[in-house]
């Protein structure tokens, strides 16, 4: 659908469009000249010391918002209010229109804890901080909870150091490729280009530790993930393990993907676990094998139990497993089914991811029948009071474009097995050293008053080539070179985020499917 969308501020039209598309599906703006099949007017004026803004859509409906507090405090801090009323005012007139009031009402950014947490630092309780959001927001009560529930969760988590960051490692090859997938892996195929991968990556591990030694730094956490790390042989594993070494030595926690239960053998658990690895992903996403082959999945459900029972008898005692809510085909009752048999097999953490259709997946780009979004909001209440009544708290969640239903991503854990480097990766705790292609570096200054990033080459040939360069740009990031901005700290709506020097996403940095 075609909208023609006007507004006193033009710079806020992105913003304004992700509004829109909580309501409307497969919306772009029009070209000047374009026939639209819908109109959006976004007005707003000073008066009586505040700011008023007006939102008219097609049909007549409209809505209006003043603002929260005196403008002209400072440039960024009235831009910031007003980008926030107009995004408000043309929620509330989509509201009228459609009669909906979605569950996160009208977010569209991916950390939601991010608006509680500047609130807290006001002074305001974490309840009040999470009312304040519900309430300005439209947040569905059960989703306020929940981010109450989840920042009670970090917060008990213990500080990082002075020194310490977070160490990413990315392998991005997959024995197949998932068709929900739009990530930066590849089919590892023959498995020829691997080698030569991780001699480059080796190279960039063994040079990043020595950055680290330069600039005092420790690792705190170690993230393995991809792709599938263990699509490499044992032989290779070991090669990035021993590579790593210098960093896992210090690490609490030390997580390697081995999402792909048809990759995983006693061998590559052997390497994993004698090369400090302590916490494992192993990745079902559903139990119904159906399901596996047309997403593309090349193992059944028994093949994860296995992979799960081997892990245990090579000593793994802290174990994820993801789930996808809203997988094509897929009904409420399947879901409740592999919610069973996952808790039955007691991870100590369990993410519930809900499916999250990108342009670049094939589901996409096939146009693949999907479950409808009231279906999916059920599977993901559901998963919420079977952990809850199976003893697991949520401890981080992130939300993204294009999820069905509008919904979110929730990792839940058993009392000590929360992933320190999954909390610090999304709230931008700490500094992040990211090695392999595709992956993102970041730096993170204290209290977040500036955030860095200097991203890998996504492709993998470009990558090998140009490892050094990648060194190089981790060294002039930890040197302070670069472009800095505000972050979202200072930006008081969670979808500006991440307002960054490059828009690259990093590989996986937290459990992914």
């Amino acid at each position: 659908m075609k909208v023609r969308l006007t507004s006193t501020v033009p710079s806020f039209e992105k913003e304004l469009l992700d509004v829109a598309g909580i309501f409307v599906d497969s919306l772009s703006l029009a070209e000047p000249g374009e026939p639209a099949d819908l109109d959006v007017r976004i007005t707003d004026r000073l008066s009586d010391g505040s700011r008023q803004c007006l939102a008219v859509i097609s049909g007549g409906f409209a809505a209006e918002h003043r603002s929260e507090g005196l403008p002209g405090t400072d440039p960024q801090t009235e831009k910031r209010l007003r980008k926030r009323q107009q995004k408000l005012a043309l929620y509330h007139a989509f509201v009228q229109a459609t009669g909906r009031r979605p569950p996160w009402g009208s977010l569209t950014g991916i950390r939601p804890t991010r608006l509680v947490y500047e609130a807290m630092a006001e002074g305001h309780t974490l309840g009040d901080a999470a009312a304040w959001t519900r309430e300005t927001f439209d947040l569905r009560g059960d989703k306020a909870e929940l981010l109450e529930d989840v920042i009670r969760a970090q917060t008990a988590l213990p500080e990082a150091e002075e020194g310490q960051i977070a160490c990413y490692i990315g392998i991005p090859f997959c024995p197949s490729r998932c068709r929900y997938c739009s990530f930066l892996s590849r089919e590892a195929g023959d498995g020829a280009a691997l080698p030569a991968y991780v001699d480059a990556l080796t190279r960039e591990i063994g040079e990043t530790a020595r950055l680290m030694r330069e600039h005092g730094l420790q690792a705190r956490s170690v993230y393995v993930g991809g792709g599938t790390p263990t699509v490499l042989s044992p032989a290779l594993l070991e090669r990035v393990m021993a590579a790593a070494e210098p960093m896992i030595m210090t690490a609490r926690e030390v997580t390697v993907e081995a999402g792909r239960p048809d990759s995983i053998t006693r061998d590559k658990l052997r390497v994993i676990r004698e090369g400090g690895g302590t916490r494992l992903s192993v990745n079902p996403q559903t139990f119904f094998d159906g399901t596996l082959a047309a997403i593309g999945r090349r193992h059944t459900a028994r093949q994860a139990e296995e992979a799960f029972s081997l892990a245990r008898e090579e000593g793994f005692m802290n174990v994820n497993m993801d789930l996808i809510a809203g997988l094509p085909g897929e009904t409420g009752d399947m879901f409740g089914r592999t919610l069973t048999r996952a808790f039955r097999l007691r991870p100590e953490s369990l993410t519930v991811h809900t499916l999250s259709v990108k342009r670049s997946s094939l589901m996409h780009r096939e146009g693949d029948a999907l479950s409808e979004g009231g279906t999916v909001e059920a599977m993901v209440d559901e998963a919420r009071r079977r952990a809850r009544d199976e003893g697991y708290a949520p401890y981080y969640l992130y939300r993204q474009k294009h999820m069905a239903g509008n919904l979110e991503n929730v990792g839940y854990a058993l009392d000590g097995f929360a992933c320190l480097y999954n909390v610090d990766m999304m709230e931008d705790k700490l500094t992040v050293l990211a090695m392999g292609a595709g992956s993102v570096s970041k730096r993170v200054w204290p209290g977040r008053q500036k955030i860095l990033r200097a991203p890998n080459a996504k492709d993998v040939f470009q990558y090998m080539r140009r490892v050094d360069e990648m060194v190089q740009r981790k060294d002039a990031l930890m040197r302070g070179v670069g472009k800095g901005v505000r972050p979202a700290s200072a930006a008081g709506d969670e979808a500006d985020v991440l307002p960054l020097e490059t828009q690259h996403q990093a590989g996986p940095l937290v459990d992914q499917p």
